[in-house]
């Protein structure tokens, strides 16, 4: 909007030249004898040296503002008939708007040819008047540039406030996208990773027994097609929510009540895993029920990735003030090389998501070859009552 600018700066110009003409000189009265008219030139073109510089003023504050100073300085000594008003106070209102208080000193100069025409006023009174005169012009004229560079400066605050409550606004939507963003990723990783794991440990089970167990291996591939079906959805869920378009519709987030589902899903493929529940059950938040089941998926997921899709598992659900949810390996065996599914930031976004929502993680060897994965969740009972755990085995 720049243009915008210099066109309002312009119009003010043009106002200013006329307005000043009109208000603070002889030029209309000049205009109207018989002999004046070439006096009306000077003073009207002497004004339009001083109103052109508003144009710049926004670009060159202190620059138009020393222009203008010299400009009123030479009018009130020089130009007879001409008061110098509007330009230096439209300057002095600019430094006021746009520069910051240091600059306040510039009121000082300011008052220079002000005082030029209080000595005039002054002059013009009999000497007993002259001194109580020049002090109240003077004085006046102080409370006119005062009080028009804190009105300036009451502007600029004002406008810097707004731009800065903008950014903010902006700052902070770019904060909640990048938050929006993160968390999509997270579930992404989640579903995908996952899903991926089972079908791949499902695919390889299937063809080991393909000759010899036909039925079991048709069973498998009809659970890699739904596991595949599952994701599908999952994945169209969450890119729904970065179109264009507008948001994904609501979805339901699994939780503690899902456990079933998901321990079904490791066990046909393979994954001989127990469920080991402790304390009672209570209802929870969705955000913590969402970080309990994904903690048990994230740390199943490893185990079938990183050492092998038949290692026994053990899932424990310990309700006390706090849920404490632990997945442990029991088996001591030798890493797999590193899968190529793996994006090495599974528990790094697991502990974000377990943080989130209020709780803490910790991650490690068990010292017998093992591996544990262990959150610990708030567990605040909330109206609803007990809810579905999953079944203990």
């Amino acid at each position: 909007m720049t243009w915008w600018r210099r066109a309002q700066d312009t119009a003010l110009a043009l106002a200013v030249w006329l307005l000043d003409t009109a208000l603070f000189s002889t030029a209309g009265a000049d205009l109207g004898a018989a002999r004046g008219g070439r006096s009306a030139l000077v003073i009207a073109g002497y004004v339009a040296l001083g109103a052109v510089a508003l144009i710049w003023r926004r670009r060159a504050p202190v620059a138009v503002f020393a222009w203008l100073w010299l400009h009123a300085v030479i009018g009130s000594v020089f130009v007879a008939g001409y008061l110098p008003t509007l330009p230096l106070m439209v300057a002095v209102y600019t430094v006021g708007a746009h520069l910051s208080r240091r600059r306040a000193w510039l009121i000082a100069p300011a008052l220079v040819p002000y005082g030029v025409l209080a000595a005039n006023g002054a002059w013009l009174e009999p000497p007993s008047r002259q001194a109580a005169t020049f002090v109240g012009l003077l004085l006046a004229f102080s409370l006119l540039v005062g009080g028009v560079w804190a009105l300036g400066r009451w502007a600029g605050a004002n406008r810097r406030r707004l731009a800065a409550a903008e950014q903010q606004r902006v700052a902070s939507a770019h904060a909640a996208v990048a938050a929006e963003r993160a968390r999509i990723s997270r579930e992404l990783h989640d579903i995908v990773a996952h899903t991926v794991t089972v079908m791949m440990l499902q695919a390889s089970g299937a063809g080991r027994i393909m000759a010899t167990r036909p039925e079991q291996a048709r069973a498998a591939l009809t659970q890699i097609e739904e596991l595949g079906g599952q994701a599908m959805a999952e994945l169209r869920r969450m890119l729904a929510v970065l179109a264009a378009d507008g948001p994904a519709e609501p979805a339901a987030q699994p939780g503690l009540g899902d456990l079933d589902d998901l321990l079904g899903r490791m066990r046909s493929a393979g994954m001989p895993v127990d469920l080991v529940v402790e304390g009672e059950p209570r209802q929870l938040d969705p955000s913590v029920g969402l970080a309990a089941y994904r903690t048990v998926q994230e740390a199943l997921t490893n185990i079938a990735k990183h050492k092998g899709g038949d290692v026994p598992a053990v899932v424990r659900l310990v309700w006390a003030d706090e849920l404490l949810v632990k997945v442990t390996d029991t088996g001591a065996v030798e890493l797999l090389p590193r899968s190529p599914l793996s994006t090495g930031h599974g528990l790094l976004g697991l502990r974000e998501r377990v943080a989130v929502a209020g709780g803490r993680l910790d991650a490690g060897p068990t010292g017998d070859g093992g591996f544990q994965v262990s959150a610990a969740l708030p567990a605040q009972a909330t109206r609803g009552g007990r809810i579905p755990v999953g079944g203990a085995r």
